[in-house]
């Protein structure tokens, strides 16, 4: 994670989230901070992948439809009996024609879906759809990387201060998908700095699927293979607590960690659906002299992105990775229910050393990882049952097991238990918890939604927590926390969409890092929204946020209030952020959801004493053609530097600006 002084601190280290199940690896580097997020804003994330990758109504699956986060099982599961009856759909307009799909929820999901006559021949280039993207960013303010040599520090980016990307994702039929990136960061010289493609086959006989290039995976709950997008802890507990068997997925992301880069193949054969794949891609890594040996060992892995110095080039692709593995998967024909067994073996060129920090005593070492997983899920009536149990050599394990009840048309259930061994370890795991990696945590995660009307809902969820080993700033075994959420929702469609929100965390920490006792710190925290639709081309969002955190040395307050105003004019589209913050530091912050260019944004920790504006354009040029302008300025009151380091701006204001081209044809 890249940390910024300031109000505006970019949790992303990569701006390019447009979520993907690929996920955006970028947000991997979300997740140490993703249980502060709000989950309506972790979703447009996810409404961003679907609205550059629509889903073929014709040959979507269950589980991508699940994945949408709209639908609920009966709409889905009256989908699928639906087209099995009709065949294939002609009109996305024949959608209606389906029980519990009315009109209302059509007009919702309709940029989301597509529907395409299904080709018979994979190789036939009809209907081709093609995107291509460039976008270039830069902050005004000059930084002290790109300043000039002086006798303190002679350290500066070898690159200038633009930041560059250029995406093309092509469509050249139902079965054949392409794309490719390259992107520079600021500061970086090398402008093919980070290259991705892939090609993705749909032969449409027994072989389903064939990705050549860069894809992830998302196998079972996530316990061995999790490249996905997840909300995490959410309001929405049984979206929080499921997760699909969704296969491989292209990987379309600007991050540049978490993704496979090689051959993935998927295939069936009656009720047994098999996956294989094979990687191999070079890592950055900070690596050390073995005193005794003299040979080299990785320290820590390096997964920014940055090459902007001498010392960060000396870290690029410099430890060799080697990955393989493989799915089967059986699904029961009448009762759906699906059983899958996972392995993953992961070899790397060097040997990670152990490290010398205490509360990482059990952190993996080694140069090979070995994973397995059993993961099921299962519908029973009115109940989804989930579940996976991993394992290392050795008996290191994690588990999951989880269930979603409808107690009756208006309230639902859904629990999650885990156990995650302080010895456990996947490279591309990412189970829910409250840590940022699958280890040293049991937990029991429960939650509930009441929908009183149609317009009113209630939304709850307790999450007990508990850590055998230790973490970063506990010094004893077996610390422990909780937290709970409130939220109330009320929605008058066309006018007005409010909710009021609040969560209590609770975590244990040293006083004074004296390691001689610990102390429980108590974050409170509030959320006001209200979300206006004053015209058909004109609506007002205001936010209100405010956190309490207290501890035994520890009391502090943070405000956030934000002003968004929408206005569409033909072809111009205008949105405008007003924000002011006031908090006591960064362990007071609070994130909120900022608008950026089409197909991105950012999820902003703002803290300090200031005001973040924001102007974004978008002007239709033509009905394939849009042009993007973002002018974002972050303004102290209670500083005159931003930053530190070669980030440093001996400045009171940052100003960032970012220009983005977008044709489609």
């Amino acid at each position: 994670m890249t940390k910024v002084s300031g109000i505006n601190e970019v949790v992303s280290s990569k701006n390019e989230t447009t979520f993907c199940f690929n996920f955006i690896a970028s947000f991997q580097a979300l997740f140490s901070q993703q249980s502060d997020m709000v989950a309506d804003e972790e979703k447009q994330s996810n409404f961003n992948y679907f609205l550059q990758n629509p889903l073929q109504i014709n040959q979507v699956t269950a589980d991508e439809l699940s994945a949408l986060g709209i639908l609920t099982s009966i709409q889905i599961s009256n989908f699928i009996s639906h087209r099995n009856q009709v065949h294939s759909f002609e009109s996305i307009f024949e959608l209606q024609t389906i029980h519990g799909w009315d009109l209302a929820l059509l007009k919702k999901i309709r940029p989301f879906l597509r529907c395409d006559k299904i080709n018979k021949k994979w190789y036939e280039f009809l209907g081709s759809k093609h995107q291509l993207l460039i976008r270039n960013e830069k902050t005004l303010e000059e930084k002290k990387g790109f300043s000039p040599k002086d006798s303190r520090s002679k350290t500066r980016y070898l690159g200038n201060s633009w930041g560059q990307l250029a995406r093309y994702r092509g469509q050249l039929n139902n079965n054949l998908r392409v794309g490719a990136l390259i992107q520079k960061d600021a500061g970086e010289a090398n402008y093919l700095d980070f290259k991705s493609v892939f090609i993705e086959i749909k032969p449409n006989h027994w072989v389903d699927k064939i990705i050549i290039g860069d894809f992830i995976n998302q196998w079972g709950q996530g316990l061995v293979q999790s490249g996905g997008f997840s909300l995490g802890k959410s309001f929405e507990s049984i979206k929080a607590t499921q997760k699909f068997h969704l296969g491989a997925i292209p990987y379309t992301s600007s991050g540049e960690a978490s993704f496979y880069r090689g051959l993935n193949v998927q295939f069936h054969v009656g009720s047994f659906n098999f996956q294989a794949y094979s990687s191999f891609r070079n890592l950055d890594a900070s690596l050390s002299s073995d005193s005794t040996t003299k040979s080299k060992k990785i320290n820590s892995w390096i997964e920014d992105g940055y090459h902007r110095t001498t010392t960060e080039l000396s870290r690029q692709s410099n430890v060799e990775e080697l990955a393989w593995g493989g799915s089967l998967q059986w699904i029961h024909k009448t009762s759906h229910l699906a059983i899958q067994f996972n392995l993953s073996n992961t070899l790397f060129s060097l040997e990670k050393s152990k490290s010398a920090l205490a509360y990482k005593e059990n952190s993996w070492s080694g140069n090979q990882v070995k994973n397995y997983s059993i993961s099921f899920q299962t519908p029973i009536q009115t109940v989804h049952l989930t579940g996976e149990f991993a394992w290392m050599p050795d008996n290191h394990m994690a588990a999951i097991q989880g269930g979603a009840f409808a107690v009756s048309k208006k309230t639902d259930f859904s629990y999650l238990c885990r156990y995650y061994a302080k010895t456990y370890f996947s490279p591309k795991a990412k189970g829910i918890g409250e840590s940022a990696e699958t280890t040293n945590e049991i937990g029991l995660f429960v939650g509930n939604q009441i929908t009183f009307d149609k317009r009113n809902k209630l939304s709850n969820y307790l999450d007990i927590f508990k850590f055998p080993g230790l973490k970063y700033e506990v010094s004893q075994p077996n610390s422990w926390g909780w937290e709970v959420l409130s939220r109330y929702q009320w929605e008058k469609r066309g006018k007005y969409a409010f909710f009021g929100q609040l969560k209590w965390t609770s975590k244990q920490n040293d006083i004074s890092r004296s390691n001689t006792k610990l102390t429980r710190n108590h974050l409170i925290q509030t959320s006001l929204d209200l979300h206006q639709f004053k015209a058909k081309k004109l609506d007002f969002h205001t936010r209100i946020m405010t956190c309490l955190l207290i501890g035994a040395n520890t009391n502090e307050t943070g405000l956030l209030i934000l002003q968004d105003v929408k206005y569409q004019m033909r072809s111009l589209g205008i949105q405008l952020r007003i924000g002011f913050i006031r908090s006591s530091s960064y362990d007071s912050r609070l994130y909120a959801y900022e608008v950026g260019v089409p197909l991105s944004f950012s999820l902003p920790a703002y803290y300090g004493h200031g005001f973040r504006n924001c102007l974004v354009m978008d002007y239709k040029w033509t009905k394939n053609s849009i042009f993007s302008l973002k002018l974002g300025r972050t303004n102290y009151l209670d500083r005159d530097e931003i930053g530190s380091g070669l980030e440093l701006i001996s400045s009171s204001h940052k100003t960032d600006v970012t220009f983005q081209c977008q044709l489609i044809f």
